[in-house]
């Protein structure tokens, strides 16, 4: 890590921490100052002042809403009484490390011992219909030889709120595309690490430039409709599909990417959405065949959906996608040419998953009730024990072009389960456990990733 990439951390941490200390602590340096200023005899002025401002303690407490296409913390400047908002995430991941897993695949969440994620949102209100919003990410993975990794991640964009059925977004922002790309924030999903569905086949943290059109058809039915820059399908690795494509650049698109949702909400607590993404990630390559020079068009056709349904302490969600790629023989030309070793992609790929949740915390203190309170830490009140269950099938290489079965191959033909537990000391912090077992169908994988087990904390703020 450089000097300067060092001091950008370091300024980033420092920014967060004090963040959330002051997040957390606010409510008791408010009740302090109350006691402070108004410890005399109880007289009834001091008994109002106290009540208005213990209720003005309440009021301020973090309402965790959802924008649409947005995770909790990312939402809080389109709920907030001010002008401005600050608010984030972060997590700390612990994972084993596994002995001989081939690095070559280049995915670093498969061999790395510690994960460090943290993030921040800045949102400022200009008016009621133009809402300002912003993010800087920073991961940090270390491998066993204590060698250090770090991707930053950048948001900004703007909102128009022209009425409920038509609102704009405009900037880079996350593509509405899958369930975790929009819910990605530690407390809204169960396992220490996302899933790989959703990881692999529909990458998530998916953000690109372009504008987005959303709002609501009727009490039911929600829409979102976005147009991006598009992938780029020279850094693509084969084993996990289209997700190293993914860059954060402001150029003249070659080709304009399309991302439709529709969301139906119709029925208490259940949620379906379908969504897509349609476009090249060729971005005006070309490589040189038996034919001369030919463009490389590297058309995705990709499709979503879920499903999420809440029932009192039960929680189930699935998800499924199918997907396609042209060009793959001529990504491994522009790859080999690129990287230095050429990529065999899949030209179908399909993932799906299963998920069932339950919070138990509710018979273990069957009869009490739970009081309200205000600590930093936690909230008997909105505390949870959940116990999950997660299947998941995915394969990166269903389908292979004719021309690349003889090169070698790196493929993600995975059967996963995951049970675990999630422990919200409140609403915002959550502590996670879970095992993995995972199967490669694959024969030729060489060293196939072990079961493992995963522990890790999250917060928002």
């Amino acid at each position: 890590m450089s000097l300067f990439s060092f001091y950008c951390f370091t300024f980033a941490a420092l920014f967060i921490i004090s963040s959330v200390v002051l997040r957390l602590t606010r409510p008791l340096l408010l009740l302090f100052f109350t006691g402070l200023f108004f410890r005399t005899e109880a007289q009834p002025d001091t008994l109002l002042a106290d009540t208005a401002l213990l209720k003005k303690v309440e009021i301020e407490r973090l309402k965790y809403k959802q924008q649409p296409g947005l995770a909790l913390a990312a939402s809080k400047i389109f709920f907030s009484d001010k002008r401005y908002s600050i608010s984030g995430f972060g997590e700390f991941n612990f994972v084993p490390y596994q002995e001989g897993v081939n690095r070559d695949v280049g995915d670093l969440e498969l061999y790395y011992s510690g994960l460090y994620r943290f993030a921040t949102f800045f949102g400022y209100r200009f008016s009621d219909k133009f809402i300002w919003n912003s993010e800087f990410q920073i991961e940090l993975l270390h491998d066993r030889d204590q060698e250090v990794h770090y991707e930053i991640v950048i948001e900004a964009f703007v909102d128009y709120i022209a009425a409920d059925y038509l609102k704009a977004r405009l900037g880079f922002y996350p593509l509405t595309i899958g369930y975790v790309n929009n819910n990605d924030e530690p407390v809204q999903f169960y396992s220490v690490n996302r899933a790989e569905v959703e990881r692999i086949i529909t990458p998530s943290t998916w953000i690109e430039f372009g504008m987005m059109f959303y709002g609501n058809i009727s009490p039911s039915f929600s829409y979102a409709l976005g147009f991006s820059q598009g992938l780029n399908s020279a850094t693509y690795l084969g084993p996990t599909w289209i997700r190293q494509g993914r860059e954060i650049r402001i150029d003249v698109p070659e080709r304009i990417s399309v991302n439709p949702q529709l969301n139906y909400t119709g029925i208490k607590n259940l949620t379906l959405s379908a969504s897509g993404y349609f476009g090249d990630s060729g971005q005006g390559n070309s490589v040189l065949t038996d034919a001369g020079e030919e463009r490389v068009d590297a058309t995705i056709a990709l499709g979503t959906a879920y499903a999420k349904y809440d029932y009192k302490n039960w929680r189930f969600i699935s998800v499924g996608t199918y997907g396609s790629l042209s060009d793959t023989d001529k990504i491994f030309q522009l790859t080999e040419r690129e990287q230095g070793i050429g990529q065999v992609l899949g030209s179908e790929v399909y993932g799906y998953l299963f998920e069932l949740g339950h919070d138990i915390l509710p018979y273990l203190r069957r009869g009490s009730n739970p009081k309200h309170d205000e600590h930093p830490l936690y909230n008997r009140a909105e505390m949870k024990f959940s116990l999950f269950g997660r299947y998941e099938r995915l394969n990166t290489h269903n389908r292979i072009d004719d021309a690349l079965r003889f090169e070698d191959v790196a493929v993600s033909d995975l059967d996963i389960w995951t049970f675990g537990v999630n422990f919200n000391t409140r609403e915002n912090i959550v502590l996670k456990a879970n095992y993995q077992y995972r199967v490669n169908r694959y024969s030729g994988d060489p060293n196939p990733f072990k079961n493992i087990v995963e522990a890790g904390i999250g917060f928002i703020f």
